[in-house]
């Protein structure tokens, strides 16, 4: 019986200070998974970032507590994988001295990393805390290059970063892939939730950074900007069943064909989305046991704790 779908594929998922529940569940279904089937889950990295860290991506709940203090190291210590800090505010040149930011990576071993968007904090870390990994964003590939990137770009970044994240758009692009001159270097997010060709994406990230820096340095029209983009020109939003019951919008979640395309020549570093809420997390947990786990009496089991 074949268990894993992908035998040389890793994941990494969005549960770096998320929710106390899910690190609980994939916690118990890593321990069950070991026990009852011998089986290591291919769970490579959790991301995230502390809530009210300047130099997050801006993902709600907003400057709620985040201590980083002995206990963070306890909480480091007890996840089974490595950890990436998301790092992808791209103001967060602006605050190099946030001291939450800092503090959480002076906790990191040197397994661990950082999802970089502004090459200011890039050259921050290598300098501040040379033994992180480095990894570039999708926000960095949008905000740089948010309509076409080319296999020079990617290149480039490879130069620089440890890791580089396709931009979701490229996923089904093989012959860019291909060109691209280390793919065990390259992650794929299998999972967005956004609307391919989306012309609006970068001016969500503008929001998403506006919305965790400092209230008295933030636009002061980011509501109404937020609520005109959704409502006016984000595709998504505007997204209606045609005629036929199909849906207007093509929606960047990759199919297991896609993935096995992608695996097939040399993709095996994958990552869910899911930061924000413990549903997102939960949809994240699903996609990564339905694409990783082949068995489906094994996938369920395991989905029991869930």
């Amino acid at each position: 019986m074949k268990i894993i779908r992908f035998e040389k594929a890793v994941y990494t998922l969005p549960l770096l200070f998320g929710s106390a529940a899910h690190n609980y569940r994939v916690a118990k279904i890593q321990k069950f998974a070991q026990s009852k089937y011998n089986l290591k889950l291919p769970i490579d990295s959790f991301y995230g970032a502390p809530t009210n860290s300047l130099w997050n991506g801006g993902r709600p709940p907003y400057y709620a507590d985040s201590i980083i203090d002995d206990g963070t190291k306890q909480y480091y210590e007890n996840i089974d994988a490595h950890k990436y800090l998301t790092y992808t505010n791209y103001c967060a040149g602006d605050y190099l001295d946030d001291p939450v930011s800092n503090l959480s990576l002076e906790l990191l071993s040197k397994d661990d990393g950082v999802v970089i968007t502004d090459e200011r904090l890039h050259q921050y870390i290598r300098k501040t805390y040379p033994k992180l990994k480095t990894k570039s964003s999708v926000v960095k590939v949008t905000k740089e290059q948010p309509i076409k990137r080319s296999v020079d770009y990617y290149n480039q970044l490879l130069d620089i970063y440890d890791y580089i994240v396709l931009h979701p758009d490229d996923n089904i692009n093989l012959d860019l892939i291909t060109q691209i001159k280390d793919l065990s270097r390259v992650e794929v997010l299998i999972d967005e939730r956004c609307t391919r060709n989306c012309r609006v994406r970068d001016l969500h990230y503008n929001i998403n950074a506006q919305r965790n820096i400092p209230i008295e340095d933030r636009d002061n029209s980011i509501l109404e900007q937020e609520a005109e983009l959704w409502s006016k020109y984000c595709p998504r939003e505007k997204s209606i069943l045609l005629k036929n019951g199909k849906e207007k919008l093509d929606i960047l979640v990759n199919t297991i064909d896609e993935i096995q395309d992608l695996y097939d020549i040399g993709i095996y570093k994958f990552k869910t989305s899911g930061r924000g809420s413990e549903l997102k997390e939960s949809y994240a947990l699903k996609k990564f046991l339905h694409v990783s786990i082949k068995d489906e009496r094994t996938r369920n089991t395991l989905e029991y704790f869930l």
